[in-house]
């Protein structure tokens, strides 16, 4: 018979439910980015030889935004397939339960059928188990999406003060508009690195909790 394990009342399906109610904001963000970009191509056409410096940092702008949106994709597929195997874990959990107290109730009273009913109770262990294998996997998934998410607005903060350097060598009659691309660029990446670091690090606790 399968070794029921005891893997807590972590509500997954809520926690993912939480996590794509903040992709709006990021997706949001994303967009932000992408029109900024735009922005930035089309003052670059204008200073011509007077920002060169400033050309790579906007085709990194885009390349930002489309990975941006890219991943936010991504990570509402499996913040959704996390909220399916969650909400079918909660059922089996629960079938396991009942099952249980027939196979308790089968033993005491020395009922004929009980064997059956213990192959019952093992085959919805080992379900239970795999559904709960589901979401830790699915999980672990999620979480590695958001970390690339974190460490592409890391890279972007980064660029971020490369182009207020750039900003401040370009005539000053662009300087101004550049240094609003760069300013909006770092805030941008700041305001989604810090909201998916925090569903991080629920997520993250969540995991730990679950695998002890």
């Amino acid at each position: 018979m399968a070794k029921k394990i005891d893997l807590g009342k972590t509500k997954f399906h809520l926690l993912a439910v939480s996590v794509a109610a903040d992709l709006a904001l990021v997706k949001k963000q994303g967009e932000a980015i992408s029109l900024e970009a735009m922005n930035a191509k089309v003052l670059v056409a204008r200073a011509g030889v007077l920002a060169l410096g400033f050309r790579p940092i906007t085709d990194f702008m885009v390349q930002l935004a489309a990975s941006t949106i890219r991943l936010v994709q991504e990570i509402e597929k499996e913040a959704l397939a996390v909220s399916h195997h969650s909400v079918a874990r909660l059922r089996t959990s629960n079938a396991v339960q009942m099952a249980e107290k027939a196979q308790a109730l089968a033993k005491d009273s020395g009922a004929r059928h009980r064997a059956s009913i213990d192959g019952f109770v093992a085959s919805m262990l080992e379900t239970d188990i795999q559904t709960n294998e589901n979401v830790l996997n699915h999980t672990q998934k999620l979480i590695l999406l958001l970390e690339e998410i974190v460490e592409l607005m890391m890279a972007a903060s980064a660029v971020s003060s490369s182009a207020r350097v750039e900003s401040a060598a370009i005539d000053v009659r662009f300087s101004q508009s550049f240094q609003s691309v760069s300013n909006k660029l770092e805030q941008c990446s700041g305001t989604v690195r810090e909201k998916v670091k925090t569903n991080l690090a629920v997520l993250e606790k969540a995991l730990s909790v679950q695998r002890r």
